[in-house]
């Protein structure tokens, strides 16, 4: 029996998985205000954070709806928790004492509930889902303290993770190497504002770069950017400022980016450069938008706004095949977002042993714009894009998710050009147990009168893994990746989580090839290696994966080997 199909037997034990509910360890009885009979709870972290079923739910505040909230505290745990023997040494108690644990402020500034509000459980889990977004916590959770007749008192658990490091990155894909070094701090002394330098270089291009970012800019609702970066072959610029729609029942949002970007293109095919360009994009935006009326349902918002987007292209000294023409696009536009207001909490789905917020339902976002002369286009544009997800949980053992997603212009005149791509999209999970499961994603895109660094490519970067980056280009492109997963209970130093994977790749990029020769399919088989720290933050999940190319494999070495960093398994 070959390798691959050994590991894969091994991964496939199965057993059914269920949900969970957390309960608190203990409940006591207390005296309130007014001589009330009151009961006191006491939730333990670790019973909340390591629940190993699947899919979670949480009901403490079924029965309190409506309650006054008479006091939210807050309970900010370090990065090592000294209560389990396996983290109380010496080197962990230091980097506790290294680390500034968030501010109250900040936490408190980030909940959609104040002392004095009513209670409504569904802001108590929105809170829950916005303070587990961010980087510099590693978990968070909203429990009862205190319930009396009248009142409840809320309790706010977060752990913080670690952020300020140095930073070594190292990515290998496709035949392809990319090393970086850097200093950052996610959580710069406990504001939960993020600073960075970094310095990174590939076979393209070395920078440095610098980035501010935080999403609550003085304890406000005001989420800003500030980036800059020198590069080998030019250099980047973005800032932007927004009081986004950071909940669902945000009335109104507004905000704007620009960007200024140059950099050399390299455009790579079957493994060789076949051109090569500069490209300059500078764009910039401002918006306002209303949140339209809500119900229990959905939540439906409007967007208005004005958009700039500019391409240069010009030679570089090894241009052989020609640079695209130079565009410009300034509309007006509308958009649309509709939220379907159903959201599930599941675990070992895309991070290991990890607490995952997902947004169930149909969510869709539609945007329309319009470019005249007058607004110094060189021809009428009509911008279009359009973006749609449905999350189907099937029982508790199936998640089906299908998208889709369209982007594209329409410039009038006597001579009309259409260019755009719209791609459609299903993956499906199975829970075979807590720790294993089957995954499979199958993708296909369309693309009409792309330029060379807009066509559909193919290879070790985008899901190939058995192939060189770029390997294949065109306007057409399939994807299929057939994955057996597992989620280990090892937690190596109380720090690593560890996976595995067994995956089949298949795919095909044809049509408008620059060659004029037609693409074959391509497949590889490989197994790999996940490891994600428990105590950084969420969305850093380290790729080791060793794929074999079944197809068209004159030329390619028997295995690729790609290691890298990806916001999921």
């Amino acid at each position: 029996m070959p390798k691959w199909w050994r590991l894969a037997y091994l991964l496939s034990s199965c057993c059914l998985p269920g949900m969970v509910q957390a309960t608190p360890v203990s409940k006591d009885s207390v005296a309130g205000e007014g001589g009330q009979a009151c009961e006191h709870f006491q939730y333990e972290y670790r019973d909340l954070a390591e629940q190993r079923e699947s899919r979670l739910v949480f009901d403490a505040f079924n029965e309190h709806e409506g309650k006054t909230i008479r006091r939210i505290q807050f309970d900010s745990r370090a990065i090592f928790d000294e209560s389990d023997p396996a983290e109380n040494n010496w080197l962990y108690r230091g980097f506790n004492r290294l680390h500034i644990n968030t501010r109250e402020p900040v936490i408190a500034s980030q909940l959609l509930l104040q002392e004095g509000d009513s209670l409504r459980q569904k802001l108590v889990a929105e809170s829950e889902r916005i303070l587990r977004s961010r980087n510099y916590l590693t978990s968070a959770y909203i429990v009862p303290d205190v319930v009396c007749p009248d009142y409840i008192d809320l309790r706010v658990i977060t752990r913080d993770s670690w952020v300020t490091e140095p930073e070594l990155t190292f990515k290998h894909e496709g035949g392809e190497t990319e090393s970086g070094i850097g200093l950052k701090d996610g959580n710069f002394l406990g504001t939960g504002d993020a600073i960075a330098l970094r310095y990174s270089q590939n076979i393209e291009r070395s920078s440095v770069g610098y980035e501010y970012k935080t999403d609550h800019f003085m304890k406000t609702r005001l989420a800003t950017r500030l980036y800059y970066a020198q590069k080998s072959d030019g250099e980047d610029k973005a800032f932007s400022l927004e009081r986004p729609f950071y909940s669902l029942e945000t009335p109104w949002a507004a905000g704007g980016f620009t960007e200024d970007v140059a950099e050399v293109r390299t455009i790579r095919e079957a493994g060789e450069d076949i051109n090569e360009f500069r490209h300059r994009t500078r764009d910039s935006e401002i918006y306002f938008g209303v949140a339209a009326r809500a119900d229990e349902r959905f939540t439906r918002r409007w967007r208005l706004g004005i958009t700039r987007e500019e391409d240069i292209f010009s030679a570089s000294d090894e241009t052989v095949l020609g640079v695209p023409e130079n565009r410009k696009g300034n509309y007006g536009w509308l958009g649309l977002e509709v939220i379907e207001n159903r959201f599930a909490t599941y675990k070992n789905l895309n991070q290991i042993q990890r607490t995952e917020d997902v947004a169930m339902g149909v969510n869709y976002r539609l945007r329309l714009g319009y470019g005249g002369s007058q607004l110094g286009n060189d021809r009428d544009l009509i911008r279009y894009q359009a973006a749609y997800s449905n999350v189907i949980g099937v029982g508790e053992h199936h998640i089906l998710r299908l998208l889709g997603d369209l982007d594209g212009r329409h410039y009038k005149g006597p001579n009309p050009i259409d260019s755009g791509v719209v791609g459609l999209e299903v993956n499906y999970n199975w829970f075979r147990d807590d720790q294993n499961r089957w995954y499979l994603n199958l993708r296909y895109d369309i693309g009409e009168n792309l330029e060379q660094f807009e066509q559909l490519t193919l290879g070790g970067a985008n899901g190939l893994r058995g192939y060189p980056v770029d390997y294949q280009r065109g306007n057409r492109r399939y994807l299929l990746n057939i994955e057996r997963r597992y989620f280990s209970d090892l937690h190596l130093f109380n720090i690593v989580r560890m996976g595995a994977v067994a995956f089949f790749d298949a795919g095909r990029s044809w049509g408008g090839q620059i060659d004029g020769e037609p693409n074959p399919h391509l497949s590889n088989v490989g197994i790999g290696l996940r490891f994600s720290s428990s105590k950084t933050k969420v969305g850093n999940v380290l790729h080791i994966d060793f794929a074999a190319p079944l197809a068209e494999r004159g030329g390619l070495d028997s295995t690729q080997v790609l290691i890298k960093a990806e916001g999921e398994f």
